[in-house]
Protein backbone atom coordinates (compact mmCIF):
# COMPACT_ATOMS: atom_id res chain seq x y z
CA UNK A 1 0.00 0.00 0.00
CA UNK A 2 1.49 3.44 -1.05
CA UNK A 3 1.61 6.09 1.64
CA UNK A 4 -1.06 9.02 0.59
CA UNK A 5 0.05 12.54 -1.00
CA UNK A 6 0.45 16.03 0.79
CA UNK A 7 -3.51 16.81 -0.15
CA UNK A 8 -4.28 13.63 1.55
CA UNK A 9 -2.00 14.09 4.66
CA UNK A 10 -4.62 17.49 4.86
CA UNK A 11 -8.02 15.35 4.35
CA UNK A 12 -6.69 13.07 7.01
CA UNK A 13 -5.63 15.37 9.70
CA UNK A 14 -8.90 17.81 8.95
CA UNK A 15 -11.17 14.56 9.40
CA UNK A 16 -8.91 13.83 13.09
CA UNK A 17 -9.56 17.33 14.25
CA UNK A 18 -13.04 16.78 13.17
CA UNK A 19 -13.97 13.95 15.23
CA UNK A 20 -11.45 15.64 18.01
CA UNK A 21 -13.17 18.27 18.77
CA UNK A 22 -16.65 16.86 19.66
CA UNK A 23 -15.02 13.93 21.68
CA UNK A 24 -13.18 16.89 23.29
CA UNK A 25 -15.98 18.78 24.29
CA UNK A 26 -18.15 15.56 25.24
CA UNK A 27 -15.29 14.55 27.93
CA UNK A 28 -14.95 17.92 29.10
CA UNK A 29 -18.86 18.76 30.07
CA UNK A 30 -18.91 15.38 31.28
CA UNK A 31 -16.02 15.93 33.86
CA UNK A 32 -17.12 16.73 37.73
CA UNK A 33 -15.19 20.19 37.91
CA UNK A 34 -17.37 21.52 34.28
CA UNK A 35 -20.32 21.34 36.19
CA UNK A 36 -19.45 23.10 39.37
CA UNK A 37 -17.88 25.95 37.02
CA UNK A 38 -21.08 26.01 35.39
CA UNK A 39 -23.08 26.67 38.48
CA UNK A 40 -21.12 29.90 39.29
CA UNK A 41 -21.21 30.86 36.05
CA UNK A 42 -24.82 30.66 36.02
CA UNK A 43 -25.33 31.79 39.84
CA UNK A 44 -23.24 34.64 38.65
CA UNK A 45 -24.83 35.52 35.52
CA UNK A 46 -28.38 35.28 37.35
CA UNK A 47 -26.94 38.00 40.58
CA UNK A 48 -25.72 40.30 37.65
CA UNK A 49 -29.66 40.67 36.06
CA UNK A 50 -31.20 41.05 39.88
CA UNK A 51 -32.12 45.13 39.19
CA UNK A 52 -31.94 47.38 42.41
CA UNK A 53 -35.07 48.97 43.57
CA UNK A 54 -35.44 52.17 44.95
CA UNK A 55 -36.52 51.64 48.58
CA UNK A 56 -37.30 53.58 52.37
CA UNK A 57 -34.50 52.06 54.58
CA UNK A 58 -34.51 53.55 58.07
CA UNK A 59 -34.55 57.15 57.89
CA UNK A 60 -32.41 57.19 54.03
CA UNK A 61 -33.75 57.04 50.66
CA UNK A 62 -32.38 55.53 47.96
CA UNK A 63 -33.55 56.70 44.13
CA UNK A 64 -32.58 54.38 41.31
CA UNK A 65 -32.59 56.10 37.95
CA UNK A 66 -35.88 56.22 36.48
CA UNK A 67 -38.08 54.13 39.31
CA UNK A 68 -40.57 55.64 41.49
CA UNK A 69 -41.04 55.99 45.17
CA UNK A 70 -43.03 56.93 47.37
CA UNK A 71 -42.81 59.40 50.57
CA UNK A 72 -45.79 60.51 52.52
CA UNK A 73 -47.46 62.49 50.01
CA UNK A 74 -44.99 63.01 47.41
CA UNK A 75 -43.64 60.62 44.49
CA UNK A 76 -39.82 60.98 43.42
CA UNK A 77 -37.98 59.64 40.25
CA UNK A 78 -34.46 60.29 40.16
CA UNK A 79 -33.43 61.20 36.03
CA UNK A 80 -29.81 61.30 36.66
CA UNK A 81 -27.35 63.96 36.47
CA UNK A 82 -27.29 66.78 33.84
CA UNK A 83 -24.08 69.51 33.78
CA UNK A 84 -23.12 68.65 37.14
CA UNK A 85 -26.89 69.33 38.33
CA UNK A 86 -29.36 66.08 40.06
CA UNK A 87 -32.57 66.02 37.66
CA UNK A 88 -35.24 64.34 39.59
CA UNK A 89 -38.89 64.61 39.15
CA UNK A 90 -41.48 65.51 41.89
CA UNK A 91 -45.03 64.27 42.08
CA UNK A 92 -47.13 65.71 44.36
CA UNK A 93 -49.85 63.58 45.22
CA UNK A 94 -52.28 65.35 46.73
CA UNK A 95 -52.38 68.05 44.03
CA UNK A 96 -51.74 66.42 40.69
CA UNK A 97 -50.26 62.72 40.87
CA UNK A 98 -50.15 62.22 37.07
CA UNK A 99 -47.86 65.95 36.41
CA UNK A 100 -44.53 65.76 37.32
CA UNK A 101 -42.64 68.68 38.53
CA UNK A 102 -38.57 68.54 37.41
CA UNK A 103 -36.18 69.75 40.23
CA UNK A 104 -32.63 70.32 39.71
CA UNK A 105 -30.27 70.92 42.03
CA UNK A 106 -26.14 71.25 42.50
CA UNK A 107 -24.56 67.70 42.79
CA UNK A 108 -22.59 68.92 45.89
CA UNK A 109 -24.45 70.22 48.37
CA UNK A 110 -21.88 70.72 51.35
CA UNK A 111 -24.91 69.60 54.03
CA UNK A 112 -27.46 71.66 52.58
CA UNK A 113 -30.84 70.51 52.78
CA UNK A 114 -33.45 69.93 50.05
CA UNK A 115 -37.02 70.31 50.86
CA UNK A 116 -39.31 68.18 48.44
CA UNK A 117 -42.86 68.26 49.38
CA UNK A 118 -43.56 67.60 53.11
CA UNK A 119 -40.00 66.11 53.67
CA UNK A 120 -36.80 67.65 54.23
CA UNK A 121 -33.56 65.80 52.51
CA UNK A 122 -29.52 65.82 53.17
CA UNK A 123 -27.80 64.00 50.02
CA UNK A 124 -25.56 61.49 50.93
CA UNK A 125 -24.80 60.42 47.34
CA UNK A 126 -25.35 60.59 44.01
CA UNK A 127 -24.28 58.90 40.91
CA UNK A 128 -25.51 58.24 37.02
CA UNK A 129 -27.61 55.29 38.37
CA UNK A 130 -28.73 55.91 42.04
CA UNK A 131 -29.34 58.74 44.28
CA UNK A 132 -28.82 58.14 48.28
CA UNK A 133 -30.84 60.77 49.89
CA UNK A 134 -31.30 61.24 54.46
CA UNK A 135 -34.84 61.80 55.30
CA UNK A 136 -33.79 64.94 57.57
CA UNK A 137 -37.59 65.50 58.83
CA UNK A 138 -41.33 64.81 57.87
CA UNK A 139 -43.89 67.80 58.24
CA UNK A 140 -47.65 67.57 58.00
CA UNK A 141 -50.24 65.02 59.68
CA UNK A 142 -49.11 61.91 58.20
Amino acid sequence: MSLPNKKGWLAILFILFCLAVPFGITYYVSTPGSKARYESWKTRGAAANIKAKSQILAKQLLLVKNDRVTVKNTGLVFKGLDNDQVVLDLYLLELDPGYAYPQRFPRETNGTVIRLGDVIYAVKSVNDSSLTLKIIQTMGTY
